[in-house]
């Protein structure tokens, strides 16, 4: 069996077209409850197109790419397809990937536990959202 490179191409644009319009949403919400006023003014970054083409960067290959491709090589190894192995690897890559980071943050630095938990609810509906239509095109 070779991996797809067709179905591949299929999980980057729907996982980058998915994970663009969250970034937006997410972007937007958190300018209309204005969560960085709970951090430090020297502590946040200046926010602008170069800043948010960086951050989408970097999410599309941590949350589309190497998921894909992590997903397109054990589908050739194991029968596991369908949205709710999806969830079951995005679950399990927040709750080891991302819960102790933050909350290790939390205990180190003096950030606002309501910047904390918008920052884990986005990264949750980042990394869910991506890896389910992963696992959804590949149960095709």
């Amino acid at each position: 069996m070779i991996i797809s490179a067709e179905l591949m191409l299929y999980c980057f644009v729907a996982g980058g077209l998915y994970l663009l319009i969250i970034s937006v949403v997410l972007e937007l919400s958190g300018r209309a409850l204005n969560v960085s006023q709970y951090v430090p003014g020297e502590l946040l970054e200046e926010q602008g197109p170069g800043w948010l083409f960086m951050n989408f960067v970097m999410d599309y290959l941590f949350f589309v790419v190497i998921p894909a491709l992590a997903y397109s090589y054990f589908f050739l190894l194991l029968p596991l397809s369908g949205i709710r192995v999806g969830v079951a690897v995005a679950l399990m890559a927040f709750t080891l990937g991302m819960v102790p980071l933050i909350m290790g943050l939390s205990v180190r630095l003096k950030l606002a536990m309501p910047f904390l938990l918008y920052f884990l609810v986005g990264m949750f509906l980042k990394i869910s959202g991506c890896i389910i239509i992963i696992g959804f095109l590949y149960s095709q």
